[in-house]
């Protein structure tokens, strides 16, 4: 189907051949998209679909041409097509960024990503919106598995014979976070142990063991290892229970104090249990960061502790743009190394409070915490891709890497971790969709389900 074109009144005979060859030239360039290219009118009906469309849909444009987009969408996301339709129809919202289920040919549907802009006349009266379609069903599937391993890991965490836990270095042991499976070993719930709230960890601590208990690990501390003590804690039918507990100090890039983290178990269940599986659950054998699961739980506490003023908390997905590539033919000691030196170069950038995990597809997570007014989100997404502006070497090649930067603010102390890093990796991907080297930050306001919008900071350009 072709462009209705259009030459102005005022165009001389002498300047209409230019024009008409300027007007194809963009119509041919249009027709050959693999984007979906669209113009909506006011009405909601199509007035212009490219040949993309059919390719899409497995409908034919010229039956569509006509016909109200809102048929095509999936019955569960019309109602929030309608309200973006209609606050672009009124000038409300001038562009926004949306994925909706559109319906096909064989009457599946597929998930796609809209672009879409109010479309003016010369008088600046809205006229219609014209905008861009992309297929992102590989996409969404990828990231619906994500979420269904980050639930596995952290049923991985409540179902352990024994408690992940954060605390501080005090005779009180003060819990900032312990996991479900507290109940199982002590018999009291999280909500009782957590900020001493009903009793103090260390007060479980059997009195004959407790100073033991704080030698051992003010060793650990010293001595930067990690710390392993059995002693005896009275559980909440009182009763006495022996327990194996695995530790470590952690400390920032800058070698802050942020406080002691690691597991507890009764002493059964860790004979039964691989003392190396337990800490291969926490910690990543290669980077020593903390793995996906612990990360996740880091961040639940983090958002916890967005309840105080002045205290910010942003989530950053960083994907390494042109490295699974270079990995393909790397032996397994050249990509150790290489993750290392990742983690290494991104660990420099944070601070107290704040932690790094290694995700998949060479993809990483920052949970960052900061002081409202402090750096913004462009500068510390600038910071991470000056980090990358040297090249990464895998065994002796030298890689050189862009980023897709994706970043989330925290809403409420009530969002859930999984939402907050997968708002960020919906970011990510569209800032990794629009050419990579920049930095999207998701807005919840604009974009209620998947995509976010740019924000200013995504003229930042990573160089190399």
């Amino acid at each position: 189907m072709g462009i209705k074109l259009h030459n102005s009144p005022e165009s001389s005979a002498k300047n209409q051949a230019p024009d008409l060859v300027t007007d194809e030239r963009y119509g041919n360039i249009i027709r050959c998209l693999p984007q979906v290219v669209f113009e909506i009118d006011l009405q909601g009906q199509w007035c212009f679909l490219n040949r993309s469309w059919s390719q899409l849909s497995g409908f034919e444009v010229n039956e569509c041409i006509g016909t109200n987009f809102i048929d095509y969408v999936h019955p569960q996301d019309r109602s929030r097509s309608k309200e973006i339709f209609a606050k672009m129809q009124c000038g409300e919202v001038d562009h926004c960024t949306q994925a909706f289920r559109f319906l096909i040919s064989d009457g599946n549907y597929l998930w796609t990503e809209i672009h879409a802009a109010v479309a003016r006349s010369s008088d600046q009266q809205i006229n219609g919106i014209v905008g861009t379609i992309n297929n992102i069903s590989d996409r969404v599937s990828e990231e619906e598995l994500v979420l269904a391993n980050q639930r596995t890991l952290t049923a991985l965490l409540n179902d352990l014979p024994g408690m992940v836990y954060r605390c501080r270095n005090n005779p009180d042991w003060t819990m900032e976070y312990v996991s479900g499976s507290s109940y199982k070993l002590t018999g009291y719930h999280p909500e009782d142990i957590i900020n001493n709230k009903r009793l103090s960890y260390g007060s479980m601590i059997h009195p004959d063991d407790q100073q033991a208990v704080w030698e051992e690990v003010q060793s650990g501390i010293r001595e930067n290892r990690r710390f392993e003590k059995t002693y005896r804690i009275t559980t909440a039918d009182n009763k006495i229970k022996w327990v194996w507990e695995c530790g470590k100090g952690i400390f920032s890039s800058n070698h802050e104090w942020l406080g002691l983290e690691g597991f507890i178990t009764d002493t059964l269940s860790k004979e039964n249990y691989s003392r190396n599986r337990l800490i291969s659950i926490l910690y990543d054998d290669v980077t020593g960061l903390p793995t996906p699961q612990l990360f996740n739980d880091r961040l639940q506490n983090a958002i916890l502790r967005t309840a105080t003023d002045g205290h910010q908390l942003t989530v950053y997905v960083v994907h390494l743009n042109r490295l699974l590539n270079a990995l393909e033919s790397a032996d397994n000691d050249a990509i150790d190394r290489l993750s290392r030196e990742v983690a290494q170069r991104l660990g420099k950038l944070i601070g107290p409070q704040d932690s790094i995990t290694g995700l998949e597809n060479e993809r990483w997570g920052l949970l960052i915490e900061t002081t409202r007014g402090q750096s913004s989100v462009t500068d510390f997404a600038q910071k991470i891709q000056d980090a990358f502006l040297t090249p990464l070497m895998i065994s002796s090649s030298e890689i050189f890497v862009t980023t897709s930067i994706g970043a989330s603010h925290c809403e409420s102390h009530e969002q859930a971790a999984e939402e907050l890093l997968r708002h960020a990796s919906h970011a990510m991907h569209h800032a990794h969709a629009l050419g990579g080297g920049r930095i999207e930050l998701y807005d919840a306001r604009v974009h209620n389900h998947s995509t976010s919008v740019s924000s200013d900071c995504s003229e930042h350009q990573t160089r190399g």
